[in-house]
C-alpha cells in the first residue's frame, strides 16, 4: 500500500494489530481507486493573529505565544464523496475501510501541506500542529467564516450546506499557529490537544 496500513488499521479500530489478509487486500484495491479519482486541493493564507475574529478560549491558549497564522483549508475532493458512497451500498466492509482510507489520505494530504508551508517560514519560526473547529471550544460555528477569510468557495470549491458539514466531504479546515519555540512544532503530535482521551492520539 502506499498509505500507511497501520494508520488504516488504526482508524479501524485495530490498534497496534495488524490488518488481516483479506482486509488488507480489499484496502489495497479501494486504495487504488480512491488515489485514482482524487484530485486534492489546499490553499492557505497567512496572516496576523490579532486580525482572527474567531473567539475561543481553547484556540487562544494553543495560539498563546504566535503572532502570526496560517488558515488552511484542504479537499479531497467530489470524487472521494462519490466513491464513499459507491462503497457504502456495496458492502459494509468496503464502507469501513472506504471510511479509514479517506481519513488517512487526508492527514498524509495534511502533513505534505504543512510541509509545504514550512519552506515559506523565516528562519526561527515553525509551525504548531493544525487546530480545527471542533476542536474543544473553538466552535463549528466559525466554519462558514475560516471559508470567508480563505475565499474557498472560489478557490477549491469548498463550501458549507444549511446545516453547517463541508462540502465536499472529505474536507478539512483549520488554525496552524507560527512559533518561534522549536519544541512545540507541529513534528509533535497531539502535546497541544485538549482531549488526552482521544483513541485516535499519537504518541507525542
Amino acid at each position: 500500500m502506499r498509505l500507511p496500513a497501520e494508520e488504516v488499521a488504526r482508524y479501524l479500530g485495530y490498534g497496534g494489530a495488524a490488518l488481516s489478509d483479506d482486509l488488507l487486500s480489499l484496502a489495497q484495491r479501494c486504495e487504488t481507486e480512491l488515489l485514482s479519482a482524487c484530485q486534492p486541493r489546499r490553499l492557505g493564507r497567512r496572516m496576523k493573529r490579532c486580525d482572527m475574529p474567531f473567539e475561543s478560549a481553547d484556540l487562544s491558549h494553543y495560539l498563546q505565544e504566535c503572532d502570526q497564522v496560517f488558515l488552511t483549508a484542504i479537499t479531497l475532493g467530489g470524487e472521494a464523496d462519490r466513491l464513499l458512497r459507491l462503497w457504502s451500498a456495496q458492502s459494509m466492509a468496503k464502507a469501513a475501510v472506504g471510511q479509514a482510507l479517506a481519513a488517512v489520505y487526508m492527514d498524509e494530504c495534511c502533513d505534505a501541506y504543512l510541509l509545504e508551508l514550512e519552506t515559506h517560514l523565516s528562519q526561527g519560526e515553525y509551525l504548531l500542529p493544525a487546530y480545527s473547529p471542533g476542536y474543544g471550544d473553538f466552535s463549528l460555528s466559525w466554519q462558514e467564516t475560516l471559508l470567508q477569510l480563505l475565499d474557498a468557495s472560489r478557490r477549491i470549491g469548498l463550501s458549507l450546506t444549511a446545516g453547517g458539514m463541508l462540502v465536499p466531504e472529505k474536507s478539512v479546515t483549520a488554525v496552524v499557529g507560527i512559533t518561534n519555540i522549536p519544541t512545540r512544532r507541529c513534528a509533535v503530535h497531539c502535546h497541544l490537544c485538549t482531549m488526552p482521551t482521544c483513541p485516535f492520539r499519537k504518541g507525542s
